[in-house]
């Protein structure tokens, strides 16, 4: 056999056992992934803590960073989770004279318990109860002392699909209320409540392993990339 014709049979090997190697394990709860993220936070210009009480003008722009979650499945289909997002934010103030770039951070994270019901072999429904938190901190500007590190907390709820559409590819869609998603412009509470819709996806390339991506909508909007390791 020629050395094309070798290589031509090993291409074809490796096509065709590609997908077996890459069989995902089932629809579970066991998992550790993290990554990078970026996220959006809307409503910033009406915050009194940035805006001293409507003296300045701000206008916040999208930023990255980093995140971390897991979860682990006890008992029949029940199971414990938490993630964690740091994200730096772009900060542009102006007070009529001057126009100065800052930047603070945006810190959220979640913990709570799960249920899953497997609908199908290949689809699952489930639903989470959390406790959720959000921070600003470190806000820096050159110039102006912001007093606009606040951070609030509060309870969340999730239901969600969770969809084999091949053995290596999975779609997850959720809708989640969280009592914390939505900046305050005016009163003692920083944040407000928000619903946000998410869409995520997982591609398997290992049985173990999976590049990851998801986005979630809502006032504070995140989107993600990183790996997961399920066990």
């Amino acid at each position: 056999m020629s050395t094309r014709r070798r290589m031509l049979a090993l291409a074809v090997a490796v096509a065709l056992g590609a997908p077996a190697a890459a069989v995902a394990q089932d629809l579970d709860f066991n998992y550790i992934e993290g990554g990078f993220i970026a996220g959006f936070v809307n409503d910033v210009e009406e915050s009194d803590a940035f805006t001293d009480n409507g003296t300045l003008d701000v206008e916040s722009d999208a930023g990255g960073g980093a995140f971390i979650g897991g979860a682990w499945e006890f008992r029949e289909n029940m199971h414990l989770f938490g993630d964690y997002a740091l994200t730096g934010q772009e900060l542009e103030v102006r007070d009529g004279i001057d126009t100065v770039e800052g930047d603070y951070d945006v810190v959220r994270w979640r913990l709570g318990v799960g249920y899953a019901y497997p609908f199908s072999p290949t689809m699952s429904l489930y639903g989470r109860l959390s406790f959720d938190n959000i921070e600003f901190k470190d806000v820096k500007v050159a110039g102006f002392d912001l007093d606009a590190d606040v951070d609030d907390s509060g309870i969340g709820g999730e239901i969600g699909m969770l969809w084999a559409a091949t053995p290596a590819l999975h779609l997850q869609g959720h809708v989640r209320y969280t009592s914390v998603g939505e900046v305050v412009g005016e009163g003692s509470d920083a944040f407000d409540a928000d619903i946000l819709l998410a869409l995520n996806g997982r591609w398997y390339f290992r049985p173990d392993m999976a590049l990851v991506t998801g986005y979630e909508f809502g006032k504070i909007t995140f989107w993600n990339v990183g790996v997961r390791f399920a066990f």
